[in-house]
């Protein structure tokens, strides 16, 4: 009896290891690749740049066409983040009376009116301010000749034109940059300073400064140049819940990442100004977007010449792609591309809803997939559902649970193995030590 208790408990510990594969990224460098003659985007890449983070680990960084390895580019409003982000920790700070909802005439008195007085940081982030969304030839924030207190003020001068305040989304920069000479005022230092002080430094951004318009009039919405490999630090750091992971530096409060990342708009707002077919944003960052070819990314920083990095926190990834010689809507369905390419290459054999664990949930999905044309969103065999990728879940269910004790399987054989393993692993005082495969990395 003991022998076939150790022999169960030794076939149970293998069936909990998740198999070692190599991650073959064959098909996302296929995409780059034909990214650079045209594929997949309406106007071929000229040269671009990718690299790829999981839980804090590089596992991609090549470049392609006319670029190099971290080349700066000019990140545009993908500059939305990294202010989102330094708002909110100058928020954190009580001493300078600075928060998401006060209100910019609490600090700039020519916002203290009828019109402007109930603006605040919140909506300004947002794109829910009233003022309008510039284009991107706007001489208030590309000149380099006034502060940025100035430039606040001459904003102040221009109508409300979507009242009231946090009623309408309108995407632009003119509400940031008010908000950044608010940050100014409240901090009595500079914005660049701030930048320097509160992301910059403790992240070591080595590569990463405001180049547009001027030190006095920094571009608070769209100014950053950056290198991949910098962005994709910063937004590491969103992932890991606020910490740096080389420094141990806590460059966020978890609380502040939760607030940035949480959607501060509504379905119920109408749409103004956007460059895309929805407003689903948080304070100075796209949410739940890139969705055209499989799933949607949870976070997004996103410029107009193609510079963009995104988020899956299932996953626990980190996607940066630098260029600045395309657009965004060049690439926008290429990077949808490249998610559903990295998914597969990275998540677990048979775990076809990509969700961490291959388990009943994965079957459902195979079983009224088979014999349509529906894909699956991690499929062994792209194009086609066959008991192929029956064989492929079969193989691997189980892996990634948190418990041994999964859903259902729909064959006898596979739950008396199951029972089997449970009952071996509990009688060898095995259970909360036993392997969890991989864990999903999420912020709360």
């Amino acid at each position: 009896m003991l022998t076939l208790c150790c022999a169960v408990s030794s076939l149970a510990l293998c069936w909990l290891a998740p198999p070692l594969f190599a991650y073959d990224f064959s098909a996302l460098r296929a995409l780059a690749e034909g990214a650079l003659q045209g594929d997949h985007v309406q106007q071929p890449v000229p040269g671009f740049e990718i690299r790829l983070l999981k839980d804090g680990e590089l596992l991609f960084h090549e470049a392609f066409g006319d670029w190099s390895l971290d080349r700066p580019a000019n990140a545009d409003s993908s500059t939305k983040t990294l202010s989102g982000a330094l708002v909110l920790s100058l928020a954190e700070s009580a001493e300078f009376g600075f928060s998401l909802d006060s209100r910019l005439g609490d600090f700039l008195p020519e916002y203290d009116n009828p019109q402007l007085g109930e603006i605040t940081i919140r909506q300004s982030f947002s794109h829910l301010s009233g003022i309008r969304g510039e284009d991107v030839s706007s001489p208030i924030l590309l000149n380099p000749n006034i502060t940025l207190r100035q430039a606040a003020l001459l904003i102040s001068r221009q109508p409300l034109v979507h009242s009231p305040p946090g009623s309408t989304f309108a995407y632009g920069g003119l509400s940031m940059q008010a908000a950044g000479a608010a940050a100014e005022v409240a901090s009595g230092k500079s914005y660049i300073d701030l930048f320097s002080e509160r992301i910059a430094a403790p992240l070591e951004l080595a590569n990463t400064r405001f180049v547009i318009a001027s030190d006095q009039n920094p571009r608070v919405a769209g100014g950053i140049e950056s290198t991949a490999t910098d962005y994709a630090r910063f937004m590491d750091m969103l992932l890991n819940q606020g910490v740096d992971r080389t420094t141990g530096a806590r460059v966020l409060r978890i609380d502040s990442v939760e607030e940035m990342l949480r959607r501060q708009t509504t379905d119920a707002q109408p749409i103004a100004n956007s460059p895309t077919d929805n407003n689903r944003y948080g304070i100075g960052v796209w949410l739940d977007q890139l969705g055209q070819a499989g799933p949607a990314v949870d976070v997004l920083a996103a410029g107009a010449r193609g510079f963009h990095s995104w988020i899956d926190r299932t996953e626990g990834l980190v996607f940066t792609f630098s260029t600045d010689l395309s657009q965004f809507s060049n690439v926008e369905l290429l990077s949808s591309k490249m998610h559903l390419a990295i998914l597969q290459a990275v998540t677990l054999p048979g775990d076809f809803n990509v969700n961490g664990v291959v388990d009943a949930a994965d079957y459902t999905l195979y079983r009224d997939a088979l014999g349509t044309n529906t894909v699956l969103p991690n499929d062994p065999t792209p194009g086609s559902v066959t008991t192929a990728d029956y064989a492929v879940w079969q193989a691997n269910f189980g892996v990634g649970a948190s418990t041994a004790a999964v859903s259902a399987v729909p064959e006898p054989a596979a739950v008396v193995m199951l029972t089997l393993f449970a009952l071996s692993l509990r009688s060898l005082s095995l259970w909360a030590t036993r392997p969890t495969g991989r864990r999903r990395n999420v912020i709360p």
